[in-house]
């Protein structure tokens, strides 16, 4: 499932995001989400739209905590056993 929805919740205005087993919301959660890349060759980057630092490929684990980017599209967060502190673009991201 591709979190278009989310991106939509987090552009309203919601600080926070929760992905649950089947659902996205914005309810105050913890520091971080858990979501899976859901198409592989997914570029993450050094910032939104910025400078590529490499790929990801479909079912890798991610950890976010926080959205960012010019309409909040984009989530900031650690590959789980890769690279930390990198931006994927939220439309690729999904339930793990």
């Amino acid at each position: 499932m591709k979190i278009t929805a989310l991106a939509a919740v987090v552009a309203a205005g919601a600080s926070m995001i929760t992905v649950g087993a089947s659902t996205a919301s914005a309810a105050p959660v913890s520091a971080q989400s858990v979501v899976c890349v859901q198409e592989n060759n997914v570029i993450y980057r050094k910032t939104p739209e910025g400078t590529p630092l490499g790929q990801v490929h479909r079912g890798r684990r991610f950890d976010v905590f926080e959205s960012g980017g010019p309409d909040l599209s984009w989530a900031h967060g650690n590959i789980q056993g890769g690279r930390a502190g990198v931006w994927i673009y939220w439309g690729l991201l999904g339930n793990c």
